[in-house]
């Protein structure tokens, strides 16, 4: 089993696409296919709601990122 970190994604409202982080680096894409479960985190700073979980591993392919 490989090690699990914690990842992000929002809506990037001034570039109208998405954004993921994982392991300190942000992916601005169009697409996100969330294959682990991942629930939503209200925050007291902007983005104020994002979608979060555990993956390991996010690929970037096409503008489209797929967290594993």
């Amino acid at each position: 089993m490989s090690k699990k970190y914690r990842f992000f994604y929002h809506f990037f409202k001034q570039k109208g696409k998405m954004s993921v982080h994982f392991r300190g680096k942000c992916h601005i894409v169009d697409h996100v296919i969330c294959e682990p479960e991942c629930e939503t985190h209200w925050r007291n700073s902007q983005p104020r709601l994002v979608m979060r979980g555990w993956a390991s591993n996010v690929i970037v392919n096409n503008n489209q990122a797929v967290i594993r």
